[in-house]
């Protein structure tokens, strides 16, 4: 009965294509990423488009070693303030002209970024120009995620799914990031390192995943119910031909 009530949504039938059995899974970005290498995924140029202080090099560093990073970001934010390091290379630009070749770059990795861009139909065409054919551009974005850090905007996955299909990206993939209740609590509390573990498990998807095998729901459906109340979600996307 429930699993006739979800097909019935047109929540769901938006998003089901972009929904699959792994996507179940809580997901952070690094840690989709690192299950595409381990599949065999392999890049020789990274960008990460709005690095902020640059902690991701050291992760890209671990998945991939032999891969040239840059990070890329405008000239100012709370982010790009905690920069200190000096070890990697990064650029500045105007937040929709990325200061690169076409087809540039192997891979394109953007965390919790696409929120704070002020024109996002202007920037994602640049992205798919400077991202090669057959790179990947993965990433997570705030959903119902409360303000923080200039955030101008939020993104459903249809939403999102419509901003790369005008861009000429195309979406692969969506999955369920921290749930907006347990994202909303840690903010209220200040957002104490106490609670990161909750970006890896937390307690409303635990809770859709038990009610979802009790009701012997299909995984993509589990995976729907998890996005419909999360407070980020994390997605994988190419350049359309």
């Amino acid at each position: 009965m429930l699993t006739n009530f979800i097909e019935r949504q047109n929540a769901y039938q938006v998003v089901k294509s972009y929904v699959t059995a792994d996507g179940r899974k809580q997901t952070t970005a690094l840690s989709w990423l690192d299950e595409l290498v381990q599949r065999g995924r392999s890049a020789d140029r990274v960008l990460d488009l709005g690095c902020g202080d640059g902690s991701s090099a050291d992760a890209f560093k671990r998945l991939l070693p032999v891969a040239k990073w840059c990070g890329v970001g405008i000239k100012s934010s709370p982010e790009v303030a905690r920069r200190m390091r000096s070890d990697v290379h990064f650029d500045t630009f105007n937040g929709t002209d990325l200061p690169y070749e076409d087809e540039s770059f192997d891979l394109i990795y953007s965390n919790q970024v696409l929120e704070h861009v002020r024109y996002p139909d202007r920037l994602m065409p640049d992205v798919r120009r400077v991202l090669k054919k057959g790179g990947l551009l993965i990433g997570e974005v705030s959903y119902l995620e409360p303000y923080h850090s200039y955030s101008v905007f939020n993104f459903t996955p249809y939403g999102l799914s419509r901003v790369f299909a005008d861009a000429g990206l195309e979406l692969l993939e969506v999955r369920p990031g921290i749930d907006a209740y347990s994202l909303i609590t840690r903010q209220l509390l200040g957002g104490p390192r106490l609670l990161n573990f909750l970006f890896k498990r937390s307690p409303v998807n635990l809770l859709i995943g038990l009610v979802g095998a009790v009701a012997m729901l299909p995984p993509a459906m589990i995976a729907f119910l998890k996005l419909q109340y999360a407070g980020q979600f994390c997605f994988v996307a190419t350049r359309a031909a």
